[in-house]
């Protein structure tokens, strides 16, 4: 199954399915993004299993190329009384904005195929090239904060 195409100016912004094999590509566009962001880096090969699975994680890159422009990593959650798809990274190598529009597009595509109406995209605050394709899109922003806490070695206070 492929993603659909998209014309952007002279060139053609194509979109695939994520792969297993991207890991390696993907890396360094996930660190310059995590860095820039205050964020933890998702790729890895553990991670990229789950979202490859997901049929919600799309690769963006120029028609005959092979080198990603971005990316956007999402899956469906289940609460109890209906699917979400979450996204939780949407990133761009200089957050150009066409290549997350179409990232954009072809999940909105995915989730709409897939009969899941309901979409949430989470992004630091100091995203705001993100936050702007998400509002070009349709997304809205929802006044709530999260919270997070890691336990166990990784944490900084074992309970």
């Amino acid at each position: 199954m492929s993603a659909p195409e998209f014309a952007s100016g002279a060139e053609t912004i194509a979109l695939r399915p994520l792969e297993v094999g991207d890991v390696g590509m993907l890396r360094a566009l996930d660190e310059a993004y995590a860095e820039r962001t205050g964020q933890e880096t998702v790729v890895d090969l553990a991670r990229l299993r789950h979202f490859a699975r997901s049929g919600h994680a799309f690769v963006a890159y120029h028609e005959g190329g092979t080198e990603p422009l971005g990316m956007v990593l999402a899956h469906v959650v289940w609460d109890g009384a209906r699917p979400v798809v979450r996204g939780t990274r949407l990133v761009a190598w200089g957050d150009d904005e066409a290549v997350l529009a179409r990232l954009l597009e072809a999940l909105v595509k995915s989730a709409f195929d897939a009969a899941v109406y309901d979409l949430m995209v989470e992004l630091p605050e100091t995203d705001r090239t993100g936050q702007a394709a998400l509002r070009s899109s349709g997304f809205a922003p929802r006044p709530l904060l999260s919270f997070t806490r890691v336990l166990g070695s990784r944490g900084s206070v074992t309970p």
